[in-house]
């Protein structure tokens, strides 16, 4: 039998066999630096199917590259811009040029044609070059050039695409495009280390600002070291308790919840490799002790026996609990493609201390996560996890469940999710307070995930949170195997983990406070913010310039090259545009244009001091005036102050 690679097909995908034969000593995140990566790509392209690939990612954060445009042609496909400003000539622009983004993380990018020698446009495009759905453009920023600032998700194509705005190129048109990524995870913030070092494969349990962590392991491959420790964290006051420890070797592997003050752990690894444990331990958090509660009963196990890689999840009563899925067979790897993988869903009751079955799982699954989901009535749902079958070539295979299912009580019932934008195993999740179910972390085919996704439970899909809110995925913080945690208020707490390939277990406490907000007045709920940010066209954000009325302007910061101004012309006839009282250590240019931007006139000699006149005839409409700073090109003075007017001639 071959060992199972990766594999998308339907909801699900075959996983590759991680390596099994290292063990690594505990990791604690640190500040290393990101070194970026210089411009490197080629020319652009003159059509959307041939489009230069631009490469992005947290390890490589800049791209882009410089082309002369003269040559180029537009295509019948090529789409309008929305974002053209005034009365262009073409919708398309002339001359189009294009990049292809294949985004290597999920972050934020900047692009800009600053320095470019035109007047360009800018689009962002997802979809397909035969069908191209528009997320944002940009006409002018500074001057005449375009910025975009847009988020970007892991693995999908974008197409970026730059067009002059005017029809003629009398001399030689550089274009001048540049890409950088934003490094993600800032609404990540450590805020603790656990005393008692990293911590992996770990149960967890919440209440309110106390959170609880148990068991787990201290090291995961070669000799398995379990921790018997019980840590408490109050994240309101940042202190740590240390409890009354786990009895007996301790458990990993597991999961855990909590009922009223009881916290609840059914069975996992013990250390005893050739089977899981079935026993079923409670804490009492008023009294600090353990005891056993009733294991369960071998008729309900999958061919008799002991489960672990399990998530159990509780109902707002806290009365009882479900304990889910599950893998009955040992093996550490857990990519075992003849491992005996449950679909059951089994219920305890706290006050009868019994166990009972539930109706069983569409898929069997194990490494997967639950909750409670209450909006929207979805009751106990479960999301991603393991499962096994076969490949298309008919061998055993480990299958990465790329959905959830929700199980309504009310109904009996189990309904499919949408399917989720990063599969995963081993991943943590919380119960958000918009009322989302929010997933952090875990593995798919190839490595660790770092995106942090929700499930939005009225519109039954799930979403991706932009890359600040990515738990690692950089070198200076790695994604994170079997993280755990939950929400006290707004803000999410995350315990633990392991990184991947190297497998060092993670001492580190993390908070993220999804956000900002926005209020969905549709579902009703407040929904993280996420968006394409274009920029306003400058001309179109310029100041009022009255005929016969003198105006004041100055350049207050180093990034500021052009002030615009727009005036309305009554009547035919001729206009003198002046612009006076230019320090005498700097040069400005003045520039007069239409609503299709075409110049009219121009004032730009290069002397210093002094003024600049424009006079031109116009006929009646709206006419716009640019200032430009052509020195000092690095710190302007702000407390010198020119002086524009408009007069008739």
């Amino acid at each position: 039998m071959r060992p199972p690679g990766l594999d998308f097909a339907g909801d699900r995908v075959q996983v590759v066999m991680p390596p099994a034969d290292w063990i690594g000593p505990e990791i604690v995140v640190t500040d290393l630096p990101l070194v970026p990566a210089g411009p490197t790509a080629g020319t652009a392209a003159d059509q959307c199917g041939e489009a230069t690939p631009l490469v992005l990612s947290f390890a490589r954060p800049a791209d882009g590259g410089g082309t002369f445009t003269n040559g180029y042609t537009e295509e019948p496909a090529d789409p309008a811009f929305v974002c053209m400003f005034g009365l262009p000539s073409s919708p398309s622009g002339f001359r189009t040029a294009w990049y292809e983004l294949v985004a290597g993380d999920t972050s934020q990018v900047t692009i800009t044609t600053e320095g470019t020698e035109y007047d360009t446009v800018l689009g962002i495009y997802s979809g397909s070059c035969e069908s191209l759905q528009s997320l944002s453009c940009s006409d002018d920023i500074r001057g005449f050039q375009s910025r975009l600032t847009f988020r970007v998700t892991r693995g999908q194509i974008y197409y970026i695409l730059v067009a002059d705005y005017k029809p003629g190129a009398p001399t030689a048109a550089l274009l001048r495009l540049s890409a950088v990524m934003s490094e993600g995870g800032q609404a990540w913030a450590q805020i603790s280390n656990s005393p008692v070092g990293g911590i992996t494969r770990h149960a967890f349990a919440s209440q309110g600002p106390s959170m609880y962590f148990l068991g787990g392991q201290t090291r995961i491959l070669g000799v398995p070291v379990i921790s018997n420790r019980l840590m408490r964290f109050n994240v309101r006051s940042n202190e740590w308790t240390q409890l009354a420890d786990v009895p007996g070797s301790s458990l990993s592997n597991t999961t855990a919840v909590r009922l009223g003050n009881r916290i609840y752990v059914p069975g996992g690894f013990n250390g005893n490799t050739s089977s899981y444990v079935n026993i079923h331990l409670v804490y009492d958090i008023v009294t600090d002790f353990w005891d056993r509660r009733a294991t369960i009963p071998v008729g309900l196990l999958p061919e008799g026996a002991m489960i672990a890689w399990a998530a159990a999840a509780a109902p707002p009563d806290e009365q009882s609990y479900y304990l889910t899925g599950g893998v009955a067979t040992y093996s550490d790897p857990i990519l075992d493609p003849d491992a005996v993988v449950s679909d059951r869903t089994l219920r305890y009751i706290a006050a009868t201390d019994q166990w009972e079955t539930a109706p069983s799982m569409n898929a069997a699954r194990y490494a997967h996560t639950a909750a409670w989901v209450s909006r929207g009535n979805r009751g106990l749902c479960v999301a991603g996890g393991l499962s096994t079958g076969v490949d298309d070539e008919g061998e055993p295979a480990v299958i990465l469940l790329t959905g959830g299912e929700c199980l309504n009580p009310a109904t009996g019932t189990w309904q499919a999710t949408g399917r989720m934008n990063f599969p995963r195993y081993s991943a943590g999740s919380a119960i958000g307070p918009d009322g989302n179910w929010y997933v952090f972390g875990g593995m798919d085919g190839s490595g660790a995930v770092p995106e942090t996704e929700y499930y939005n439970p009225i519109t039954n899909a799930w979403q991706v949170l932009g890359g600040e809110y990515s738990l690692g995925g950089r070198p200076d913080s790695p994604a994170r195997v079997w993280p755990r945690g939950a929400f006290a208020g707004n803000t999410l707490y995350v315990f633990g983990g392991n990184d991947f390939p190297e497998r060092r277990v993670i001492s580190s406490v993390m908070q993220m406070t999804p956000g900002p907000v926005t209020f969905d007045s549709t579902s009703r709920i407040l929904m993280p913010f996420a968006s394409v940010l274009g920029v306003d066209n400058f001309l179109g954000q310029g100041a009022a310039l009255p005929v016969g009325v003198p105006v004041s302007g100055n350049f207050s910061v180093s990034t500021q090259f052009y002030n615009a101004y727009y005036f309305d012309w009554p009547t035919f006839g001729r206009a003198v545009v002046r612009l006076s009282d230019i320090p005498a250590d700097s040069n400005f240019n003045i520039a007069l244009y239409d609503g299709a931007k075409v110049i009219r006139g121009e004032g730009n000699s290069a002397i210093f001091g002094g003024e600049k006149v424009v006079g031109v005839t116009l006929e009646p409409g709206r006419y716009f005036v640019v200032v430009e700073r052509i020195y000092p090109r690095d710190l302007p003075n702000p407390g010198d102050f020119y002086r524009l007017v408009v007069n008739r001639g």
